[in-house]
């Protein structure tokens, strides 16, 4: 083990939020408990901000989501984050002590039939930061060394939580469905955080994006369309914006019946759609799908559980390239204040990325 004592001791005990039930945000209390041990493989960071993950951290601290399943109380949330490395085990090199890294949510065991095939976001050891281990709504959290990714010159720690949090999964769902220059593709639910990536990504790869919204007068457009989901002349607003091009693919993450039903007659052949995280809302209704369309139109309808390990790596290249999240997305919250941001989740209140700064020193 290496840890850093003339920059950063990393003392016995930290502050972390806390949950020794599962309910409503209130059950989330800020604690003192013992700081993270330096395990082989791993590195101990400092965390400075974390994204606040409504299916994640939300659905698990209901007790409704299936993660809730799987953690064991007392137990702290948190996933993606942004922070400085301050400790690592053996087999990991010493010089990464001091990185300024993002640190990504999922750890793959690399040796399962989907992880040697390749498709490793359908590992079947799959780990989780804030689910299978303590998380990062705390100033110290240990991590795989895989897990990290170092900085660019230049990124703030909530920057960096954000695009952990959304940008593999974005591109993977962009890549699933074939997004480039010729294609027009339609994002739901523009006011969250993950689909407001998924359309500034979308851009960056050349395909025409079109938001959908319930709020759409709040939604970030960035240059985008946005469109109100709830207009009863959607189907026809969706071609008028197109220009008349029927939509490819469909980034659809919030999965409400109504709004498919206007959307999907206006897709192309061949079209493709793409759904991760809705299982985020435990009620989540069943989405009326035409099975004499889908298959006469070649429809696909595809669920994208999380990013690969090559797309991860092709995302932070696009940001050592200088892709960039837009300043007006991201919205900043103390620690303390986590049951008030989760309370502004579930009234839909938020808007963009929600993230807590758990060290502003750093």
């Amino acid at each position: 083990m290496t840890i850093d004592t003339e920059r950063t001791l990393l003392p016995p005990t930290m502050s972390a939020i806390v949950i020794r039930d599962f309910g409503g945000p209130d059950v989330m209390q800020l604690e003192t408990v013992a700081s993270p041990a330096v395990l082989p493989g791993e590195v101990v960071v400092r965390v400075g901000a974390v994204e606040v993950s409504r299916t994640r951290d939300g659905g698990t601290r209901s007790g409704k989501h299936p993660f809730s399943r799987e953690v064991t109380l007392p137990h702290v949330l948190g996933g993606d984050f942004g922070g400085v490395i301050v400790a690592v085990g053996d087999g990991v090199a010493g010089s990464l002590v001091g990185a300024r890294v993002a640190v990504m949510n999922h750890h793959v065991c690399g040796v399962c039939a989907a992880c040697r095939s390749g498709n490793d976001n359908e590992c079947a050891e799959l780990e989780m930061i804030g689910i299978h281990r303590w998380g990062s709504y705390a100033e110290y959290t240990s991590v795989h060394a895989d897990q990290v990714h170092r900085l660019p010159a230049g990124i703030d720690l909530a920057e960096a939580a954000a695009l952990a949090a959304t940008g593999p999964i974005g591109l993977t769902q962009l890549r699933t469905a074939l997004a480039g220059p010729d294609s027009v593709i339609l994002v739901t639910g523009m006011t969250g955080a993950l689909a407001s990536v998924v359309a500034s990504l979308g851009s960056t790869l050349g395909a025409t994006m079109i938001g959908l919204s319930r709020r759409a007068s709040n939604a970030p457009r960035g240059g985008h369309i946005v469109l109100d989901s709830a207009r009863p002349d959607l189907a026809e607003a969706i071609l008028t914006a197109s220009g008349g091009r029927k939509p490819t693919a469909v980034i659809d993450n919030v999965c409400a019946p109504d709004v498919f039903e206007s959307y999907f007659p206006t897709l192309a052949n061949g079209a493709r759609i793409v759904v991760s995280g809705a299982i985020g809302t435990p009620e989540m209704p069943v989405l009326p799908v035409p099975a004499r369309t889908l298959y006469s139109k070649s429809i696909a309808l595809m669920g994208v559980r999380s990013h690969t390990v090559p797309i991860t790596a092709e995302f932070w290249q696009l940001v050592l390239d200088g892709f960039r999240l837009p300043g007006y997305l991201i919205h900043e919250y103390p620690l303390e204040r986590a049951s008030a941001t989760h309370q502004a989740i579930l009234e839909g209140t938020s808007i963009g990325h929600t993230i807590l700064r758990v060290s502003p020193e750093i």
